[in-house]
Order: C-alpha cells, then structure tokens, then sequence
C-alpha cells in the first residue's frame, strides 16, 4: 500500500522498475519519466490514478509499458509517441479517454499495443498501419468509430 516512492527516481542506472501486482495508490510520480535509462516500466495491476504524463517521451530507452489495470484517466499523451524503442505498450483497463494520438504510428518497432477497455473515443487513426512489426493490436471495449 501507500504511494510509488518519488526517490525510486534517483537511481541513474536503473533499467528494470517492476511493481505489478500491489497495492499502491496515488498518481505515478513525474519524476519517474524522466528516468533515461529505463527499460522496463511495469506498474500494472495496482490502484493507481491520474494522468500519463506527457514527460513520458523523455523515456527514450523505453521498450516495455505496462501500466493495466489501473485507474488512469485522461488521454494517452502525443508524446508517447517519440519513445522509438517501444516494443510492448500495455494500457487495458483503465479509464483513459480521448482520440488514440496519431504520433503512435511513430513506433516503428512496437509489437504489441493493448488498449482495450479503456473509453477511447473517436477514429483508429490510420498511422497505426505504419507500424510494420505490430503482431498484437487489442483495441475492444473503447468507443471508437470510422472507418477500420
């Protein structure tokens, strides 16, 4: 229980923050974006809430994100979109809401990208096709319309 520690942001070599499965409350701490060298960012299954904060394009080492099962609410910042290195981006339930950003056709290496049940809204936009090694695309349980 209790809050992610702001000081987890003061180890410079860390590349692996994993804390699924707890019970942490509050918003993920701003300071935790603008760790450089982190890999793995794995904060699923807890009772977080807030918003992703667009300081998360700071994290230009990321390749795994999984934030599910969360409280999250807000929309998925555009500037997910400059983390070149994501290979895995796990939003499902949580409670975000808005367009899916365009800037996710970005990710050129991204395989799986799971954003069901969240309250998504608007097209699928149609940058997603860029992503040539996508293997995995969940997007149910949104409100997404148009054109597929």
């Amino acid at each position: 229980t209790g809050t992610i520690p702001v000081e987890l942001s003061h180890f410079e070599n860390l590349i692996n923050l994993d804390f699924p499965f707890n019970e942490f409350t509050g918003t993920i701490p701003e300071e935790i974006y603008e760790m450089p060298t982190l890999k793995i960012l794995q904060l699923y299954d807890n009772k977080l809430h807030g918003t992703i904060s667009s300081r998360i394009g700071n994290m230009v080492n990321l390749e795994f994100l999984m934030f599910r099962e969360n409280k999250l609410t807000g929309s998925i910042p555009s500037a997910i979109g400059q983390i070149s290195k994501l290979v895995w981006m796990e939003l499902v339930a949580n409670q975000l809401s808005g367009p899916i950003p365009s800037t996710i056709g970005n990710l050129s290496v991204l395989r799986y990208l799971w954003l069901n049940s969240n309250k998504l809204s608007g097209n699928i936009p149609s940058e997603i096709g860029r992503i040539n090694k996508l293997e995995e695309l969940y997007l149910n349980y949104n409100q997404l319309s148009g054109p597929i």
